[in-house]
């Protein structure tokens, strides 16, 4: 009898530890969660760059809309990311900050297709991870918050196109 007891409660605690476990944040889910919330910083801090340099008042507009959705954006992911016990960067990273410095020398027209070009290529990427982690996503508020930015992301691809072809074509001003 002291042996089935003994069993049963470890049965018990192997399968609580499987069920516990279940419930953690995978690496994929971890893994895009930082790329997402890099991503923000670096979409903010190039806005923002924008704001600054270009004359171009569509570039502008677009900058705007840029800061604000990728801060509502970190918004929505850090209490996601807290609690799942993700650290999330603060900072764009090694690579963007390459592109930030690149982009800073810039000015007039070359700014704008610079910042543009660099706009749809974050875009598609981002665009990328989000439609890839939306058929892995466990984790139901992270499935909320893909299914809440996939339309956005997609939105701002398709308005960076607009623009990249605007500015390609003489038009955007």
């Amino acid at each position: 009898m002291k042996k089935t007891i003994s069993l049963l409660l470890a049965l018990s605690v192997c399968v609580a530890g499987i069920s516990l476990a279940a419930q953690g944040v995978t690496s994929n889910e971890k893994t895009f969660m930082q790329k997402a919330a890099q991503s923000d910083e670096t979409e903010i801090s190039l806005a923002k760059l924008a704001l600054k340099q270009s004359t171009n008042a569509q570039i502008k507009q677009f900058a705007q809309m840029m800061i604000t959705d990728h801060t509502k954006s970190t918004s929505l992911l850090k209490p996601i990311a807290a609690q799942d016990g993700v650290a999330l960067p603060t900072s764009m990273g090694t690579a963007n900050e390459a592109k930030y410095k690149t982009l800073e020398k810039k000015s007039g027209e070359a700014f704008d297709k610079g910042y543009i070009d660099t706009m749809v290529s974050a875009h598609q990427s981002l665009l990328q991870d989000v439609q890839a982690e939306a058929g892995k996503a466990q984790d139901p508020k992270l499935k909320q918050f893909i299914a809440t930015v996939e339309p956005i992301v997609s939105h701002h691809l398709q308005m960076a196109k607009q623009l990249q072809q605007g500015l390609k074509m003489g038009k955007a001003s």
